[in-house]
């Protein structure tokens, strides 16, 4: 048995370090885009090993018009007893890519699907997770679970605050720290080495994505987590590197949100309007006059801002006028 679990340590080292040698990667770089990473997408799977038994996943996300590539992390936790998986990927086939690496790592069967994020990136995957586990519990937020109410796999169980899982030895605590980027958010903290997962509360060189989000809460939802007793902290979207590195980015992600809500702010205090036109057949859709004269500073060249501006300024100015829903 320890033979075993050596070949398979050795096996997922092997895993992750085949992706990250397809590149000269450039890790002082933390904007979200792959290419700004030196990476392609063949680059993607890639795992990193983040404790014994524990591990991050990292597959490929393409939401931007013009074609920016961004990673999509998931956790993977490993017990004697069944997986904990927090997070899957955007589609089948990444859903499928996942599942089988999962395999190759473990016969256990993966017993739980957190549901950390109810967007798609992060559950469009989930048959194949179902069809190689039929009996995994899918599990959320009472929102995430009505909004995934049509879903082919919507959550059955439901987290409204706290719940502690028990994967082999390892403690696994899902919290709901507050809404964020979605509403329905969870994060998943383990205590014994101090990894905390924050999906999309934490989006790590991406600009502030609001599409669904409740943007002064999603502030206060980061501070909650930076007041934990945490050693690691895990992006939904960005890149693994060092501890420090990461702490010191989940704080500039918070500054990214304050300055866009201060943004809005004061387009909306100034009486500018963010009208959404639709776009003319064959056209880029134009952007409102308030997302156009919108100053975002040195947050404009992160990951994704150029397909993300007019909602984050029309999600603010949302709530700015009490229609958060």
């Amino acid at each position: 048995m320890k033979m075993l679990r050596t070949a398979l340590t050795v096996l997922a080292a092997t895993v992750f370090i085949h992706g990250a040698a397809c590149a000269a990667e450039d890790t002082s770089v933390s904007n979200g885009d792959i290419a700004k990473r030196g990476l392609k997408v063949s680059d993607f799977p890639r795992w990193k090993q983040l404790a014994p038994n524990i591990y991050s996943y990292e597959g490929v996300h393409a939401p931007d018009p013009e074609g920016r590539v961004i990673n999509t992390v998931s956790l993977i936790v490993i017990g004697s007893d069944g997986v904990l998986v927090a997070d899957g990927q955007g589609d089948p086939a990444q859903g499928q890519a996942m599942v089988d690496n999962i395999k190759k790592l473990t016969a256990q069967p993966v017993k739980y699907m957190i549901v950390a994020s109810d967007h798609i990136d992060h559950v469009g995957g989930n048959a194949a997770f179902k069809k190689a586990w039929p009996n995994i519990v899918f599990v959320s937020t009472p929102i995430s679970q009505r909004n995934l109410a049509k879903n082919d796999n919507p959550p059955t169980e439901i987290i409204a605050d706290k719940r502690s899982f028990k994967v082999g030895d390892i403690d696994v605590q899902v919290m709901n720290l507050g809404r964020a980027h979605t509403g329905g958010d969870l994060a998943v903290y383990l205590p014994q080495s101090k990894i905390l997962f924050m999906s999309e509360i934490y989006l790590r060189g991406v600009f502030p994505a609001m599409r669904s989000a409740y943007p002064s809460e999603w502030v206060e939802t980061i501070k909650k987590a930076q007041a934990m007793d945490v050693s690691l902290y895990i992006p939904g979207h960005g890149f693994i590197d060092d501890a420090a590195t990461l702490k010191r980015d989940l704080e500039e992600s918070r500054k990214a949100i304050v300055a866009v809500i201060a943004e809005g702010k004061r387009l909306h205090d100034a009486g500018i309007p963010c009208v959404v036109a639709p776009p003319q057949p064959g056209q880029k859709p134009a952007l409102c006059e308030a997302a156009q004269k919108a100053n975002w500073g040195p947050y404009a060249d992160w990951g994704l801002a150029s397909s993300q501006v007019q909602l984050a300024v029309v999600k603010v100015y949302q709530e700015l006028e009490g229609k958060l829903p």
